[in-house]
């Protein structure tokens, strides 16, 4: 054998070796399973920022031509410093910013063509920023974009073996992707499944909440599938566990169980005229930072249903209840009742800082907590008695004036950042 050869054989074999290493490189918490009682009294009610965050920033978003952005953000994604949001409206798509709110590039491909997609249903970001995956449920495919410095290029796309998934995590520092399937059908043989970036079945959950044809399941997509401290953690409807996905050992293991007293809504229950008059709880949205997991339930008691949104302090084992507001917001020209959190900004000052409660996973990534804030509003706000009388510093308010009045009233909205305390 030639030296020439024998140098190629070596980093071939490296290369492969990197690749599998890769593969299988995933963080191990399989010691730190959380346990949450549903039922358990609020101790108080969080309505400031400061009782659970240490920051706030506000980014004024880059308007240009190409980067405006529609009524409300259906999701966002943080790596490192970039902030994707998958824009709602006519301009639909994936808007990159960098950090500081420059506007980067977006993903719209909108077809039938080569690298189009028919529905953009979900996506997501590796975790090293280079790569892009596109979930289209009409086409029943994964598109895979490379990212740049300046955009994303198709790289390619395959078919996916199972039926209408609709949500989707890449897991950090590997080449799987999770998926989150449709339960609405009663004969859908699986709920979760992990692939590889060949559309390969590594490990999947079966679909053991079986509805009846004629009483589909009640279904929140933004319910289930949420990364946390480098992992992927997702909950089924009708479960009382959060798993999250052990790539290591190609398995899905517990992270959260919550105590439901058995009380647990069932698919039996769906729909049935009945419910109400059952004690039953339903647990709709849910998110983890490092310190805290925050979560959307409601309550049905003799023909009455609360809903609830809660704080659970992983460091004391103590629940807080969120405040929360009904708010009128327009989805797809029709007017409808939206209830959001709601917390005052006491550290910058800012208007109060609203999430809607059933997007607590699409609005949350990398332990922090995102919103917007047209910028007719955060004008108006600036000249308002509440911000004149804003117990903050001068040097505070003078930065949130300065920023409002930078804008026009027809400009991006402001991205608002909340990190919470470690």
């Amino acid at each position: 054998m030639t030296n020439m050869k024998l140098v190629f054989l070596i980093a071939l074999m490296a290369f492969f070796c990197s690749c599998d290493s890769k593969k299988s490189k995933s963080p191990d918490y399989s010691d730190s399973v959380i346990r949450i009682d549903l039922l358990s009294n609020p101790k108080s009610t969080v309505k400031k920022l400061s009782e659970f965050a240490k920051d706030v920033e506000y980014i004024p978003l880059q308007t240009t031509k190409n980067s405006l952005l529609g009524e409300f953000a259906l999701k966002i994604v943080n790596v490192d410093n970039r902030i994707y949001i998958h824009n709602s409206g006519l301009n639909g798509g994936i808007m990159c910013f960098d950090t500081d709110g420059k506007f980067l590039f977006k993903n719209q491909n909108y077809g039938r063509g080569p690298g189009q997609y028919t529905t953009l249903s979900d996506f997501d970001v590796s975790s090293d920023n280079k790569i892009m995956t596109i979930l289209s449920n009409v086409d029943q495919k994964l598109f895979i974009y490379n990212i740049s410095e300046t955009g994303s290029s198709f790289e390619r796309s395959f078919s996916l073996k199972e039926t209408f998934p609709l949500t989707i995590g890449m897991v950090p520092e590997t080449n799987y992707a999770f998926l989150a399937i449709d339960p609405r059908k009663p004969d859908t043989p699986i709920l979760s499944l992990l692939i590889n970036t060949d559309g390969d079945t590594i490990h999947f959950k079966p679909n053991i909440y079986r509805s009846r044809q004629d009483k589909p399941m009640a279904y929140a997509r933004w319910s289930l599938v949420y990364l946390s401290q480098k992992l992927v953690c997702f909950r089924e409807y009708f479960s009382d566990t959060v798993f999250y996905v052990d790539a290591i050992n190609r398995s899905f293991k517990p992270r959260i169980i919550f105590d439901t007293h058995g009380i647990l809504v069932t698919p039996e229950m769906i729909g049935h005229p009945e419910r109400k008059k059952e004690n039953t709880i339903a647990l709709s949205a849910i998110y983890e930072t490092s310190r805290y997991v925050f979560y959307y339930l409601s309550y049905s008691k003799n023909n009455d249903v609360f809903y609830n949104c809660h704080l659970f302090d992983k460091t004391t084992n103590t629940t807080y209840e969120l405040d929360t507001e009904t708010f009128d917001v327009t989805i797809a020209n029709i007017p409808r009742p939206v209830d959001k959190i709601k917390f005052k900004d006491d550290l910058k000052g800012g208007p109060d800082f609203t999430q809607d409660v059933r997007r607590l996973n699409a609005h949350c990534s990398a332990g922090k907590m995102f919103s917007m804030v047209d910028a007719i509003t955060l004008k108006n706000y600036v000249t308002g008695e509440d911000f004149k009388n804003a117990r903050i510093t001068d040097s505070k308010k003078e930065q949130l004036k300065k920023l409002a009045e930078s804008l026009t009233d027809i400009d991006n909205p402001v991205l608002v950042i909340v990190t919470p305390k470690d």
